[in-house]
């Protein structure tokens, strides 16, 4: 690569947008440090120093949480309140201050064991939330450092404007900091899109690509870069054709992201008048709230399994009702769809040692290939006791709003047969205990395996609902896993073969009478929308910083225009012609 050469790197796409800058590497609180043992006159002070240091980092959130509401998402609110209960937590004040005392030992040395004992603990765990645990560990961990060394740390708010920022990773108090105005881009060597730095980004507009070889910048620094945050692209050294393209492209996104925010709270109609619903996915119930704010229909998909991912025991049917009847009451008598958990496989919880719940995750081993295992429907089947706690919250739940249940990776009618079996094993139950349940409860399955939509022509008779899971469904139909680098080139949403699938579901669904929705990227991608428009779908599940967009995009096109498209997009015969067609 010649000084001046233009030069294309691909990576994986975290945050769209265009950024057009400057490169600096950007490191947080400096990883040197030095054992201490502590004489004993010292170890009082020494907790007095860290105790300091936590107040100091507290305050310096719950500041942040202040400036986030103004200018970020409640999701980046959710994500440090998260971080402010991980500093109450014993694990954080108790047991640290416990520890300089038996070890007499400094806190950064503590706080170094900490770490590395979390990596330990989760580096066989490949679910992206026990990635971002570790994340959040280091990030607090960090936080308090830099209260600890003030001086040894560069600050996000102190980059020039312009700037590129280049760095291994990012935790979310660094990208919590960066000023859109200043920062350009984000490019990373790791990172995921559910990490929380990449939420943080998403919602503050910040274009982030991942998965690029920083060794490239080594030795020397590019004079500028453009970051495609849409494509996965860093261009290095671009030349004055590249610039003008991309200058008008920033341009362009800002007209866009005008209109969006404009068009949020209109109905979500087809040009010609077609009705449409725009559901949102949620993992936090805590946000349910804005959910309505950004213009969603309701809840599409509730991903109840983090309701147990942050803790060592499973929720109990009171905690489970409690918060079921929240969300219920918060949407209105818009639907709330409860996924029954998702959990198994490479999903465990942290658990309590020789708990129930160790026992449950200790018998189904460590898989080779989790993603096939004993995971979702299956792992209830095999402890129907976490099942029974969960419907019976449920339905106790249903009573106070419109509640849709929802069964993750089904593969046969059994499971299907079987959760019906438990919900009319336990509804008299109830009742005789003097509970209020609703007469109906509607119950559906989630199309993610390819034997499910095969079969989606049965599935439709017996169930109320189908809700195509789309990322899932791309994977297993590809053989080609989501989460795995190696394999991003070959996950291509607008597959043909998984157009096709999804328009087999729909016709089955249609023939049945019963209503379909589809979740996943898919239902939020501007070119795939039309399409699926064409197919008839008429409700859509996204996360709730896609709703604009999603909006938007149904009301530009007509039914009419959908159908030709969607034909169209059938015949085409491989991913790159179908891209090509749509774009």
């Amino acid at each position: 690569m010649g000084p001046d050469e233009e030069v294309i790197i691909r990576g994986i796409p975290i945050s769209k947008g265009i950024g057009i800058g400057y490169p600096l590497f950007f490191s947080g609180t400096e990883e040197e440090w030095t054992r201490e043992i502590l004489p004993q006159k010292e170890i009082e002070q020494e907790i007095s120093r860290f105790q300091e240091a936590l107040e100091k980092s507290r305050e310096e959130l719950e500041h942040l949480q202040q400036i986030s509401l103004v200018q970020s998402s409640p999701e980046v609110k959710a994500i440090l309140g998260a971080h402010l209960e991980m500093m109450k937590d014993p694990l954080i004040t108790h047991d640290i201050e416990q520890k300089i005392r038996e070890t007499h030992q400094n806190t950064e040395s503590i706080f170094h064991d900490l770490i590395e004992e979390f990596k330990k603990r989760f580096s066989s765990l490949k679910d992206p939330y026990f990635q971002e645990r570790i994340r959040d560990i280091i990030d607090i961990s960090r936080r308090i450092l830099t209260h600890l060394r003030p001086a040894q740390r560069m600050k996000m708010t102190e980059v020039p404007q312009n700037t590129i920022i280049l760095a291994h990773d990012l935790v979310p108090s660094e990208t919590v900091e960066a000023n859109a105005s200043f920062v350009s881009a984000f490019v990373t060597a790791a990172g995921g899109v559910t990490s929380h730095a990449a939420i943080i980004a998403r919602a503050k507009g910040i274009p982030y690509v991942a998965n690029i070889d920083l060794k490239r910048f080594k030795y020397t620094l590019p004079q500028s870069l453009i970051v495609d945050g849409a494509q996965g692209l860093v261009i290095i050294n671009p030349s004055r054709s590249t610039l003008k393209k991309y200058r008008e492209l920033q341009d362009l996104f800002q007209i866009q992201d005008d209109l969006f925010e404009k068009e949020k709270k209109l109905s979500a109609e087809t040009s010609d008048g077609h009705p449409v619903r725009i559901f949102a996915n949620l993992e936090n119930p805590k946000e349910v709230d804005s959910i309505l704010q950004n213009g969603a229909s309701g809840i599409g998909l509730f991903r109840s399994e983090y309701l147990c991912l942050a803790k060592k025991v499973f929720p109990s049917e009171e905690e489970q009702f409690q918060i079921y009847k929240k969300m219920a009451k918060a949407l209105k008598g818009n639907p709330l769809v409860i996924r029954i958990f998702d959990l198994g496989g490479d999903k465990k919880m942290d658990v309590t040692p020789d708990s129930a719940e160790a026992v449950y995750f200790a018998s189904i081993g460590s898989e080779l290939n989790p993603a096939l295992g004993c995971r979702a429907i299956r792992f209830l089947m095999r402890f129907p006791q976490i099942l029974e706690s969960q419907l019976r919250a449920i339905l106790r739940a249903s009573a106070f709003g419109q509640i849709h249940l929802l069964i993750p990776m089904v593969s046969d009618l059994s499971e299907l047969r079987f959760v019906r079996s438990e919900i009319e094993r336990i509804r008299p139950l109830l009742q005789q205990e003097g509970r209020a349940v609703a007469e109906n409860i509607p119950v559906g399955c989630m199309i993610e395996v390819p034997s499910a939509a095969l079969m989606s022509d049965l599935i439709a008779q017996e169930a109320d609902f189908l809700s195509i899971g789309t990322n899932d469904l791309v994977q297993y139909v590809l053989a080609a896993d989501r989460s795995n680098p190696n394999t991003s080139d070959l996950y291509f949403s607008s597959h043909p073969s998984v157009l096709r699938l999804i328009r087999l579901v729909v016709s089955h669904a249609y023939a049945a009478q019963k209503p379909v929705i589809v979740c996943g990227e898919i239902a939020a991608d501007p070119l795939m929308i039309p399409v699926l428009l064409g197919f008839g779908i008429s409700d859509f599940s996204v996360a709730a910083r896609h709703i604009p967009l999603a909006k938007h995009t149904v009301r530009k096109w007509s039914l009419a225009d959908s159908c030709k498209l969607a034909e169209g997009a059938l015949n085409q015969p491989s991913s790159a012609e179908l891209k090509q067609y749509l774009s």
